[in-house]
């Protein structure tokens, strides 16, 4: 048993909430690749998204593919004194079950919960909600990150939808030459097991890997969860070798 989990490598993200893990991992003796936390910052508002922020009520969607969309979104409201209520008359789609939590945190309420969020599919549950309206009058406000394409975006707009976007936050990366590193390990299947255990490791990883899918490169790794929420999403990325991960099974490797 020893020499199989000796020769197991594990990644994760190097932050306070795995601390304990990544030592209980270490002491295992199998090796640990840890991926530096990327941060993020509230982008400044121009002139035209701050315009965008206070006349919410011209669109009939907004669109939140991710965490800190909405806390970054819910910051801005405050500081510009836009009452949350003020989306009560417009539909709300989150692009999973952390991001409906949060909103839900925040006193909103999504009105859409698409169970995959590609954009093919998340285009589909929108159609097939707005089943009774006219598609292509539709208005969407995408709110996102500073510098993430939006495969969303193309596909509501070749449907003929009105799509407008708010960049909300930015993605810092600081360690560039160490995610080079841990990226290329990653992708040259160095890795036996990635651990998630965060909302923001996927918005992480989005943001190494640019438009390439989760589902793609983790096709032949081992995927853990710390827990049933984690899980939720991994799955919503269509990550198919995936469980719960347990700490017993250290021992069992």
């Amino acid at each position: 048993m020893l020499n199989s989990i000796n020769n197991k490598t594990f990644a994760l993200f190097d932050n306070p909430i795995n601390k304990k893990l990544a030592a209980a991992v270490e002491n295992s003796g199998a090796k640990l690749l840890k991926f530096p936390p990327i941060e993020a910052e509230k982008v400044v508002l121009n002139e035209n998204s701050t315009e965008l922020l206070k006349n919410l009520d011209r669109f009939d969607w907004i669109i939140f593919p991710d965490v800190l969309t909405v806390e970054f979104f819910l910051e801005c409201l405050e500081e510009n004194q836009i009452d949350a209520f003020e989306l009560d008359a417009i539909r709300v789609c989150a692009l999973g079950e952390s991001v409906s939590d949060r909103l839900r945190f925040g006193q909103l309420h999504a009105d859409l919960l698409p169970r995959r969020i590609d954009a093919e599919n998340v285009l589909s549950s929108l159609k097939n909600y707005a089943a009774g309206d006219e598609f292509a009058d539709l208005s969407f406000l995408l709110i996102v990150e500073n510098s993430f394409g939006s495969a969303i975006k193309d596909e509501l707009i070749k449907a003929g939808a009105i799509v407008s976007e708010l960049p909300i936050y930015r993605i810092k990366l600081t360690k560039k030459a160490e995610i080079g590193k841990l990226k290329a390990l990653l992708k040259g299947g160095a890795i036996d097991e990635f651990i998630f255990s965060a909302p923001t490791d996927f918005i992480s990883l989005k943001y190494i890997f640019k438009a390439e899918p989760l589902a793609r490169i983790f096709s032949e790794i081992k995927v853990s969860a710390v827990d049933g929420a984690t899980l939720q999403i991994v799955r919503e990325h269509h990550i198919k070798r995936a469980d719960l991960f347990r700490l017993e099974k250290l021992d069992k490797v």
